[in-house]
């Protein structure tokens, strides 16, 4: 699978540099950037690190002390989570917070699962794995219940921390959301909680005015307004935020909205504690990092600013939330260059500006394929099932390899933002010393600007303790990723695998799971394997309507426009680096 970070910081020193200054200065830092170095723009390009450095302090020296409110209307569930077994220990997660998925009484089909290979499925469907992708976001913090307004006990609906309605639309239905948010509306206003949050989410015209913590759509507050550095300010913008996320109709986005949610009001969520952009919510502690920055990576600076194509990275990256994995990605591998790399290199890898950590998720826990062919799964059987149908492998292939430029093409893959990539070639070789392997993916871009790109990565992979699972490693764009990968199940033909990853950047904190259908020529597997298919991605708690149906149709405008792969970038010299 193709790397995930590297959407972090060819920012920062320079993108707020450049946005900051054009929409906030002083006549004071105005005289002292008119200082520049005879012949070049280097002195030029360190004040506006400097003015960078300025700007967030003028702010947040009036940020006023606000007292953090005590929840006493919004009561945690007190059920035990379920058991996470980690392959060596057992631990109970501690639950922080509730959710409530209201669904309509009466079955209907959703928006989810628009670029799938399979139906979209129902309401409750769908609500029932967001259930399960907030567990996984959540490391099993958050418990999360379907409920429909004509259960028997729809008390969760006014005791959960969030309450998300979802495609409520008939006339009993909609009553029932008017009541039930209003009633919810009453008692956080009278117990003045920010530790409450509801949405309608395809519930008609009526958006029934959104309550992100302090924040409320039917009653704003003038301090949200003048006070960006506010709680309320926050939840405003959050609130934004959050529906532009539930309106994508993804399960990643839809958990990655409430996970926002709870880290911001409630409690630390490690899959999105940490963030690269300057923000009200950080306050003072920007400045330290803008100085960090610029003391330690000064000349990145510099050659960013000067350089166009890292420039218009930084602009693009300066209007998204870094934490949005899917806006980020894309855009980092839309200006990718040597440049980029090199700033990512020192402030993220080398200084860790942002005292970013991630760790690989745990769940779900994932059981690897256990025999093949009759035979219990060794180290070298599972190797050879990666190297699937790649050419000039030898003994290490397997009987039933096609000889092919490629091990595996991506059919379908369920992380919306690295799987919907067109055109995704794998190849895993042996590594011309130890045990190891090499792994590249080579993988097609639809640039922002609309160019069509070959993006391509090179991967260490090496075995884990049980048969069938790896550990993958990169350093991707300056930022490395840590990966686990198993093999959940493979045709004895060789016809398709299913893979499940789970992986993390700990330089800026992101982390992130997924799965991968993969076939010899990227084309999904005949109709008469798909149920058994389906099974093996739901033992993974992979639901088929996650899938995003990957492009690799080589005769496509975009392909012709992007030329031939370039499959063997890393492979032609991988017998001299090992």
């Amino acid at each position: 699978m193709m790397s995930k970070v590297a959407t972090l910081c060819y920012l920062l020193a320079a993108a707020y540099a450049t946005k900051f200054v054009s929409s906030f200065t002083t006549p004071t830092l105005q005289s002292k950037t008119t200082a520049t170095t005879s012949g070049n723009n280097q002195g030029q390009n360190y004040n506006l690190a400097l003015d960078l450095l300025l700007h967030p302090l003028r702010y947040s020296l009036y940020q006023p002390n606000v007292s953090s409110r005590i929840n006493t209307f919004l009561q945690s569930q007190t059920t035990q989570a379920d058991v996470t077994n980690t392959g060596t220990t057992t631990t109970i997660p501690d639950i922080i917070g509730t959710v409530a998925l209201l669904v309509p009484s009466s079955d209907q089909p959703s928006k989810f699962g628009s670029k799938s290979p399979v139906q979209p499925p129902s309401y409750r469907e769908a609500a029932e794995q967001l259930a399960r992708k907030i567990k996984q976001f959540s490391d099993g913090r958050i418990a999360a219940q379907v409920v429909t307004p004509s259960d028997v006990d729809t008390s969760s609906v006014l005791n959960s921390n969030a309450l998300i309605a979802l495609g409520l639309t008939t006339p009993q239905d909609v009553q029932f959301l008017s009541r039930t948010f209003r009633q919810r509306r009453t008692a956080g206003e009278e117990e003045q909680s920010s530790k409450m949050c509801q949405f309608a989410v395809d519930c008609g015209d009526n958006n029934y005015a959104p309550i992100v913590g302090p924040y409320d759509e039917a009653n704003p507050s003038v301090v949200s307004e003048i006070a960006p550095w506010s709680d309320v300010a926050s939840g405003k913008r959050l609130a934004t935020q959050m529906k532009d996320l539930f309106d994508k109709q993804t399960s990643d986005e839809f958990a990655l909205a409430l996970m926002l949610f709870f880290n911001r009001f409630i409690d630390k969520i490690p899959w999105v504690q940490h963030s690269i952009d300057v923000t009200w919510e950080k306050g003072l502690g920007n400045v330290e990092e803008i100085y960090n920055m610029v003391t330690k990576c000064g000349p990145c600076i510099t050659k960013c600013l000067a350089d166009e194509n890292c420039k218009a990275c930084i602009e693009a990256l300066d209007e998204i939330d870094t934490r949005d994995q899917v806006a980020s990605y894309r855009t980092v591998v839309s200006y990718e260059s040597e440049l980029l790399r090199d700033f990512s290199l020192c402030i993220l890898q080398k200084n860790n500006i942002f005292g970013c950590t991630a760790e690989v998720p745990k769940i779900p826990h994932v059981k690897p394929l256990g025999s093949f062919r009759g035979e219990e799964m060794t180290k070298d059987i599972a190797k050879g099932i990666m190297i699937g149908h790649l050419e000039g492998c030898g003994d290490a292939a397997l009987e039933g390899c096609k000889e092919l430029d490629v091990s595996w093409k991506v059919a379908c893959g369920a992380n919306v933002a690295y799987d919907q990539f067109p055109s995704q070639n794998q190849l895993f070789y042996p590594s011309a010393k130890g045990d190891s392997m090499w792994y590249d993916p080579v993988f097609r871009v639809e640039t922002i600007d609309g160019r069509n790109v070959w993006c391509k990565r090179h991967y260490r992979v090496r075995n884990e303790k049980v048969p069938g699972t790896f550990r993958f490693s990169v350093l991707d764009n300056g930022v490395t990723s840590d990966e686990f990968w198993t093999i959940v199940d493979v045709a004895e033909d060789l016809s398709w695998i299913v893979f499940h990853y789970a992986g993390a950047a700990g330089a800026v904190g992101q982390r992130y799971i997924g799965g991968l259908l993969c076939t010899p020529d990227g084309t999904l597997p005949p109709e008469s394997e798909m149920e058994k298919i389906w099974d093996v991605l739901r033992s993974a708690e992979i639901e088929p309507w996650e899938l995003f149906v990957v492009d690799n149709d080589d005769t496509s405008p975009g392909a012709l426009e992007a030329g031939p792969p370039p499959l063997d970038f890393y492979r032609k010299t991988a017998s001299v680096i090992g």
